[in-house]
């Protein structure tokens, strides 16, 4: 999505929500009587009449679990997803579909990173950020690691995973900690 989209969207959010609430608290005060005179200062013809009908509570029931369900289904069409999943490759035609699943290939890639020396352990994923598709490679270093030969490992990592999803479009980005104690060294007991 666009940022001037995501922004209208959020703003039509806000204000539906506001103008929901705000009609949610009239509502309940002209129920409980907490507005004074309300019933005689607002009159709308054929409203008293509809609310003594015996379909009425059952027809509002029905319009609030279907709002709810409209309302959570909207909720969770703006969850954000990042993953990819199955990504389409190059080659595919009338005769089928290629895909690659891009969650075994990044987790692969990072599971490969951690075979370098220095790297504890290594994971992967591809997501789409911004609308570019990026391949995220997260690993934990010892405190003693050469970062030259860790750089160069998750270089050559990289350049495989793009060989191996085959699509150009792919970003790269590798994230680095360094583990707090390292587990390369043993330490020895003096007895």
């Amino acid at each position: 999505m666009r940022r001037g989209l995501i922004a209208f969207d959020r703003t039509a959010a806000i204000v539906i929500a506001l103008v929901l609430i705000a009609a949610g608290a009239v509502a309940l005060g002209w129920r409980y009587d907490l507005i004074p005179d309300a019933s005689d200062r607002v009159e709308i013809k054929g409203l008293s009449d509809l609310t003594t009908l015996s379909w009425w509570p059952w027809a509002t029931g029905a319009a609030g679990v279907l709002l709810a369900i409209l309302g959570l289904v909207w909720l969770a069409r703006h969850l954000p997803r990042r993953g990819s999943g199955q990504l389409g490759l190059s080659g595919s035609d009338q005769s089928g579909r290629l895909t690659a699943d891009t969650t075994a290939a990044a987790d692969t890639a990072g599971q490969f990173l951690a075979q370098a020396p220095g790297v504890r352990n290594g994971t992967g994923r591809i997501v789409v950020d911004r609308g570019q598709l990026v391949a995220e490679l997260t690993a934990t270093l010892e405190p003693g690691a050469d970062l030259g030969t860790v750089t160069a490992a998750a270089a050559s990592t990289m350049q495989q995973l793009q060989h191996v999803i085959g699509r150009d479009d792919l970003r790269h980005r590798v994230e680095l900690s360094v583990a707090r104690t390292d587990k390369t060294t043993t330490a020895t007991r003096v007895q």
